[in-house]
């Protein structure tokens, strides 16, 4: 979310599937998920030049080195240099050309996968675009597809080999894409983990290509109505807020005049990536999708142990409870809305720090009761209750606190760790609420001491009798305060008010 939605099934390791290559090396599929980009290591060495005289009046610096026909070199939006070639199909890469031995390895392997294309007749059309990605003498590969907006390879192969999502049904493979194709292509409907990769390309190679303008159109279509989604309902499955989305359409509306410029092209494919990785993770167009973020519609299997949490609220005084609830909201079917999470992070902060302060107030009074009190244990035990509360509500805090601003993918990281394949967040809600409920468990203590010094020296009848009324207060304070007394109150009001009509109208 912002409310940037995140996952676990980009980068994974592929299979590698071996080719009819010799000695020099394998052929094995990837995806835009898994070209290393952003894993590269390498260190630049900054040398002194000469400057020859006029070398930039009137002319540019020379290219580096030469680039075969067709070929040309780009730079990302990021910084990142990367060729592309014009051709049928055209080839993009990543692999620095302009170092001759690169640059061989480059064209054998396009030579080479060519050749396999051609004995398996694989379609090749100027829509077509080949990624190849240099792996020491060997070479991974994917194939883009402009009109249908989806990748595709030359072998048949899972789509767990390639890291790619398990899909609940066959028509999850075949999603209507999000705007107009080609006429030609009109009824193509691609899968939308497939167009998430077609996005991904599209965001890394920018520089030498344009988008059409119904890929704009639709886009701002699609936040447009998310803005409204986020504006009437607070359990809205679109990944970012109302504000982020005002600030993308109007990020967008200043592009329409720069499709063809790369560092709008990236921009816009980003924006579709997140968008189907949001699609595919509510189960959009499945017959159970995912209409609100606090519906879970994948099957769970794990059993609910309920005497776990029955135990846990009766000792918690039923704090664990909105834990509990706060933490399964929250990762729905391991899903995570980064703004929802920031929120939960921020109260369970605000929360630890008041009972911080409860419990060391608590203290200052407690050392006028050691003073007092006849039973030095009961003492002892109330404030060993508000000390352990004190010192875990400071640890939680200091291991919260740097949480608040991390990333959705840290924190589904972090939930994903913590939750029980058993009993889920049960002990984790238990461990929350621990703070809040051994200061109330303190105070109860405390009471009781209270109590017994009042017997010590007013006699046990008195302090039965103030045991009872405090009782009686409690319990009137819980009654009162419960939905089911706000309910009862409302129907007696309502019978009442007919009983008065009915009164008055025989007057």
């Amino acid at each position: 979310m912002a409310a940037q939605i995140s996952d676990k099934f980009a980068g994974n390791g592929l299979a590698t599937v071996v080719t009819d290559t010799k000695s020099e090396g394998i052929l094995r599929p990837t995806t835009s998920n898994d070209t290393g980009r952003y894993d590269r290591t390498g260190f630049a060495v900054p040398l002194h030049m000469k400057i020859s005289s006029g070398m930039f009046i009137g002319t540019r610096l020379p290219e580096p080195a030469y680039l075969p026909p067709n070929w040309s070199a780009h730079v990302h939006p990021e910084g990142q240099i990367y060729f592309s070639r014009r051709g049928s199909p055209s080839v993009v890469t990543e692999a620095y050309l302009y170092r001759p031995e690169t640059l061989d390895k480059v064209t054998h392997w396009i030579k080479k996968i060519e050749d396999i294309a051609a004995g398996k007749n694989f379609p090749i059309s100027e829509n077509l675009e080949l990624f190849i990605k240099i792996e020491g003498e060997g070479c991974a590969y994917y194939f883009v597809d402009h009109n249908s907006r989806a990748q595709s390879w030359m072998e048949d192969i899972d789509t767990d080999a390639l890291g790619l999502p398990p899909v609940v049904s066959v028509s999850q493979l075949s999603q209507h894409p999000s705007f107009p194709l080609p006429l030609s292509r009109s009824n193509y409907t691609p899968d939308l983990c497939l167009e998430e990769l077609y996005w991904g390309h599209v965001e890394f190679f920018p520089m030498h290509t344009s988008l059409p303008t119904n890929a704009l159109d639709s886009l701002l279509c699609v936040l447009t109505h998310a803005i409204c989604d986020q504006m009437t309902s607070r359990v809205s499955t679109f990944p970012y807020t109302k504000q982020e989305c005002e600030a993308f359409v109007s990020l967008l509306k200043n592009s329409r005049d720069h499709l063809e410029d790369g560092n709008i092209v990236s921009t816009v494919a980003r924006i579709w990536s997140l968008i189907c990785r949001n699609r595919y993770l509510t189960q959009y167009g499945q017959e159970y999708s995912r209409l609100s973020r606090d519906q879970a519609v994948l099957y769970d299997p794990t059993t609910k142990h309920r005497w776990v949490s029955a135990i846990a609220s009766r000792l918690s005084f039923k704090t664990s409870d909105r834990y509990l609830a706060k933490l399964d909201d929250l990762f729905v079917d391991h899903m995570v809305y980064i703004e929802e999470w920031k929120t939960m992070v921020t109260g369970c902060l605000q929360d630890w720090r008041r009972a911080s302060q409860i419990a060391f107030f608590a203290l200052i009074l407690q050392a006028f009761v050691f003073a007092l009190t006849p039973s030095i244990s009961l003492a002892v035990t109330s404030a060993s209750l508000f000390v352990a509360s004190l010192l875990l509500s400071m640890l939680l805090v200091h291991r919260f606190d740097p949480l608040q601003g991390i990333c959705v993918t840290d924190a589904m990281d972090y939930l994903e760790s913590i939750q029980s394949p058993t009993f889920k967040f049960q002990f984790v809600a238990l461990v929350y609420s621990l703070p809040q409920a051994l200061n109330l468990w303190g105070i109860l203590v405390f009471f009781v001491n209270c109590v017994y010094m009042l017997a010590m020296q007013f006699g046990a009848k008195f302090a039965v009798w103030i045991s009872v009324i405090a009782l009686f207060g409690v319990l009137v304070f819980q009654w009162t305060t419960s939905p089911r007394f706000n309910h009862s109150l409302t129907r007696l009001t309502a019978k009442f008010s007919r009983s008065a009509d009915v009164f008055t109208s025989m007057v």
